[in-house]
């Protein structure tokens, strides 16, 4: 009876364990004083959603209907996404790069996935070939949604 109940429990953690890698990775830009930012949720299936967010002090004109964007991201793009995001964790372990940002201009750029959020990708990021291509990625999802 203990071994039938400690099989169903450790078939239950795997199945936890599962669930919580499987969530959609999500780019966020900051924005900042100026600027408004955004958040692009990515998950496997490449049917992202683009979603502004305010600028902290908004203009009348940034009043306007924030309605979320759809898209659906070229297969290639979002594998290769998933891959870059596989092979830079844990994000604790990747370098931190540092960059001067005005307190009124500088934003941020980072992809959460899992809990997880990798460091500032929008400051260079040197020689490391993992914040390297997770730049790029963001780069070309971000690029999916300006084209028209």
């Amino acid at each position: 009876m203990l071994t039938h109940l400690a099989i169903v429990l450790a078939l239950l953690a795997g199945v936890v364990a599962l669930a919580a890698d499987t969530g959609s990775a999500v780019i966020v830009n900051s924005g900042s004083t100026n600027t408004a930012g955004f958040k692009i949720v990515v998950p496997k299936n490449g049917s992202a959603e683009y979603t502004s967010t305010p600028r902290p002090h908004r203009a009348p004109e940034d009043q306007a209907d924030r309605t979320p964007a759809q898209r659906r991201l070229d297969p290639a793009l979002v594998q290769r996404f998933y891959s870059d995001l596989e092979a830079a964790r844990p994000f604790s372990d990747l370098p931190t790069p540092h960059c001067m940002k005005s307190a009124s201009f500088g934003s941020r750029l980072t992809i959460q996935l899992n809990g997880e959020e990798t460091p500032d990708l929008s400051c260079p990021v040197g020689q490391n070939s993992k914040l390297s291509a997770l730049a790029q990625d963001a780069k070309d999802i971000v690029a999916a949604f300006q084209a028209k």
